[in-house]
């Protein structure tokens, strides 16, 4: 008899480490690559010429599960206030996404450098396994 709840108890025991041993499914949402910038100074406005810069870059869903809408913000200079918001419907677990967008014109990114970053669920709207990785600059030498 002894035996008998030994044996039930180790079998309960197994399932509720079990239980909570059970990994959550999350997406991971991050930056895998950035293209270097194209500036285009052309730009005629109403009393000044501006630059706009185009971007390429792809992003990744790394995680478990597929990632719901998100947005992502692309900054360039000067001083990142060139931007501009994507949004993303979804992404897919292990899937990635390349997109090219222009920001609005604005200065020169290139005073003298031209530092571009992305912002991968700049919302915080997808629930991820790694928060820490949304964001990326990189630093284009002029």
């Amino acid at each position: 008899m002894i035996k008998r709840f030994l044996l039930l108890g180790l079998i309960i025991f197994f399932i509720i480490l079990m239980i909570g041993c059970t990994p959550t499914l999350r997406a991971d949402l991050a930056v895998l690559s950035l293209d270097p910038p194209d500036v285009n100074c052309g730009v005629v406005l109403k009393d000044r010429v501006a630059c706009t810069t185009t971007v390429t870059f792809t992003i990744a869903n790394i995680g478990t599960a597929d990632a719901g809408p998100f947005k992502v913000l692309v900054q360039a200079d000067p001083g990142l206030a060139q931007q501009t918001i994507l949004n993303i419907a979804s992404l897919a677990s292990g899937a990635t996404t390349t997109k090219t967008i222009t920001l609005p014109p604005g200065g020169n990114c290139f005073d003298p450098d031209c530092t571009i970053c992305i912002t991968v669920d700049s919302n915080n709207e997808v629930i991820e396994s790694n928060e820490g990785n949304n964001y990326y600059c990189e630093t284009t030498i002029g």
